[in-house]
């Protein structure tokens, strides 16, 4: 009798499952950890079986980065609904990021901290179409942080494109750092807690605006 065909929300089970176990073997060996020969034991079938579902490792890969960046905007526009003042939504960005940076490490560390394949690793490749909407997806969050930080300028008499860039990448910066110590357990080390002075850091970080 031959093998009933798996209806759409089978499917997408399988193609979610099968980029949960890649994710976890990047984050247990690094991305050049995962082969298709590897993520078919762990799933516990052939490697060929997968390609009825991805086209490849790098396909894989960027569903993977764009299915955490997705994650981060949602999260990013569900806490941001229902406010207007652009320096309370830049708070929330603020502790909105640090909030997955912390609870989605396994996510977070090949979307912002490991040298992994990004856009310009694939330009002239057949994966530069699903590379370009990766990184737009990829991007998003800056965008509200731009709009935020380009409304606050405005109020203040003093938004060009570079002022606007400067604070987006030191802003970034900051939380990229704190975020960085905790996962490598180095605040430990010092003895901090690093949960007491998240909302110290953004506030001292956002006081530059209302100076």
């Amino acid at each position: 009798m031959p093998k009933q065909s798996r209806n759409e929300e089978e499917v997408n089970e399988v193609r979610d499952n099968i980029l949960s176990r890649a994710l976890q073997i990047i984050t247990d060996e690094g991305y050049s950890g995962l082969t298709m020969r590897k993520l078919g034991a762990s799933l516990g079938c052939a490697a060929k079986t997968i390609y009825n579902y991805y086209g490849s490792k790098d396909e894989i890969y960027l569903r993977i980065r764009m299915d955490g960046f997705e994650k981060l905007n949602n999260m990013a526009h569900d806490a941001l609904a229902g406010e207007s003042d652009p320096l309370a939504r830049l708070r929330i960005l603020g502790n909105t990021y640090v909030h997955f940076g912390l609870a989605y490490s396994h996510y977070y560390n090949i979307m912002f901290s490991w040298d992994v394949p990004k856009y310009t690793s694939y330009v002239g490749t057949s994966f530069e179409q699903l590379a370009s909407r990766e990184r737009e997806i990829a991007l998003h969050y800056t965008v509200l942080a731009e709009m935020e930080i380009t409304d606050i300028l405005t109020q203040n008499g003093v938004c060009s494109r570079d002022e606007m860039t400067f604070h987006v990448a030191r802003m970034w910066s900051v939380l990229h750092g704190y975020i960085s110590l905790h996962h490598s357990m180095s605040f430990r080390e010092y003895s901090v807690d690093t949960l007491a002075f998240q909302e110290r850091i953004i506030d001292e970080m956002l006081a530059v605006f209302t100076k």
